[in-house]
């Protein structure tokens, strides 16, 4: 099949498809069955390529320019670019044992067979046959009586064996049989696109739901660490609440000890989150694998550090590499084929019957030539009344070629709007972990002074809380926005379905992810 997008001209849509545009002589009629005989049986053919059909706007280059051209091509396997070889191992037992992709590859099988079915009517069906018959025949009313002139009914008795060779041939004469045999081989192939569609959605669950994980854990860490010390501020504020009380001037100590308490609270509710989506997060990665969802996945996942600068392919090759747009294409061609298929099935239709075999009254001559007999039948037909069904069947393949024209457009734009996206989304991370690494580093050492200052007397202890508040909030944060960065080049990835690599065409290649 040619690729989505080719310099060639392709007919339109239905064209010199119309019923009743073929005409034939009688002299060139029995060539033409002698034609339809010998090239009937051919096998049918994925459709062309259509894609041309669709309308939509090409860009000639990506508007969000935010990745130079590197000196080297990278690996073909994106997830590689983490440089982390349990994520790898993991994406790979998902795609192995994953449930849907199962379901995906039995939906491939169901296709291919229904293309098989489909193309069955262009060979001829034989079948043998093998028959026998006992008859008894009374004579009422003759004047003689039965066997030995004795009184009774006069019978006869006779037997019937026959053994047959049937054939019967609707001749393709022209092509609406290969026209749903070939709609049906789209509709397979798409199905085998669905698949590589999701490979990428899953391997994409995959990534991100481990870099979840890793980001959980990291949060757990730092929670931890901010429960211990926001207790030891407590006791801290508790210890001169205390003298306070003995001398006679606890003051605002009181105040301040509520507000401390409330920060701890704070902190314990955030840690036991924070656990709670550990939890949550590895029976995710278990299910996504197809294991039982215990909780124990994933004790390897950390946040890798984020990939070097990458480039991208330009617009048409995600086209030609993007599975989703692929299989949009194919039913686009498939719901065309189906067209094919009502016009001509306003044609004339030509069917041969055929039976060789052998009849006898004796079982033991049924394979004695000298009792064969044999039947040659044809019949044409030509569809003249049927309530506008043929008609309305081709007005109803109009309505869905629209459909699925109007859905591959909106694919191929929602493709270019995933890529742009992912690039804009790069620049904008980027510029936001400069921005909060310089927030979080200020936040620390706001805190640290905030505390001597306390400490001395010179300084209080709202300011002091404040700092620190902010300080954990800032750093939070900032685990936070490095996984969204690293799932942002997840996403480009998948925008781009798979790699970076200009990839052998998806048409004769195998997916990327399969395992």
């Amino acid at each position: 099949m040619p690729g989505l997008f080719t310099n060639s001209k392709t007919p339109k849509i239905g064209q010199n498809r119309k019923a009743g545009t073929t005409k034939s002589s009688p002299m060139i009629f029995a060539p033409l069955i002698l034609f339809a005989i010998v090239f009937a049986g051919c096998q049918g053919s994925s459709p062309e390529n259509i894609s041309a059909f669709a309308e939509f706007p090409k860009p000639k280059a990506w508007k969000a320019k935010t990745i130079e051209q590197p000196q080297y091509q990278p690996d073909r396997f994106w997830i590689s670019d983490f440089g982390d070889k349990n994520l790898d191992a993991f994406v790979q037992q998902a795609l192995k044992c994953n449930r849907e992709i199962k379901a995906a590859l039995a939906r491939i099988e169901v296709a291919a067979n229904t293309a098989r079915i489909t193309g069955a009517d262009i060979h001829p069906k034989i079948s043998g046959g093998l028959g026998g018959q006992r008859a008894k025949q009374n004579f009422i009313g003759f004047p003689f009586g039965g066997a030995g002139g004795g009184g009774g009914v006069l019978s006869s008795h006779s037997s019937q064996w026959n053994l047959s060779l049937d054939t019967s041939w609707e001749i393709d004469l022209w092509g609406r049989v290969k026209a749903a045999q070939s709609a049906a081989i789209a509709e397979m192939e798409a199905s085998q696109y669905d698949r590589a569609v999701l490979d990428l959605s899953i391997a994409g669950q995959a990534v991100k739901a481990w870099f979840l994980l890793a980001e959980s854990r990291d949060q757990v860490k730092l929670a931890e660490g901010t429960l211990v010390i926001f207790r030891k501020t407590e006791d801290s504020i508790r210890d001169r609440f205390e003298r306070g009380i003995e001398e006679g001037n606890s003051g605002s100590f009181g105040s301040q000890l509520l507000l401390a308490e409330t920060d701890v609270a704070t902190a314990e509710d955030a840690l036991a989150s924070r656990k709670e989506l550990v939890s949550r997060t590895a029976r995710t990665l278990e299910v996504l694998a197809g294991k039982y969802p215990a909780g124990e996945a994933g004790k390897s996942a950390k946040l890798p550090p984020f990939p070097d600068k990458r480039p991208v392919s330009l617009p048409c090759s995600v086209l030609e590499r993007r599975p989703d747009l692929i299989a949009a294409e194919r039913r686009l061609a498939a719901t065309d084929k189906r067209l094919v298929q009502a016009k001509r099935a306003m044609l004339p239709s030509l069917g041969l019957t055929n039976s060789v075999g052998t009849t006898t009254e004796r079982f033991g001559h049924l394979l004695n030539d000298q009792f064969t007999v044999w039947s040659v039948a044809g019949n044409l037909t030509q569809p003249i009344l049927q309530g506008g069904m043929l008609r309305n069947t081709i007005q109803r393949n109009h309505a869905e070629m629209a459909v699925a024209k109007a859905e591959f457009e909106q694919t191929v734009l929602t493709a270019f709007s995933d890529v742009e996206n992912a690039l804009s989304a790069e620049k904008f991370f980027a510029d936001r972990i400069v921005a909060l690494t310089k927030a979080a580093k200020l936040s620390k050492e706001s805190y640290h002074r905030s505390g001597e200052e306390y400490i001395n007397g010179t300084g209080d202890l709202l300011t002091m809380l404040t700092a620190q508040q902010r300080m954990f909030t800032q750093q939070s944060q900032l685990i936070s926005l490095r996984r969204q960065q690293l799932e942002a080049r997840v996403d480009l990835h998948l925008a781009l379905a798979g790699s970076f690599e200009c990839p052998v065409s998806i048409h004769t290649a195998a997916s990327p992810l399969s395992p």
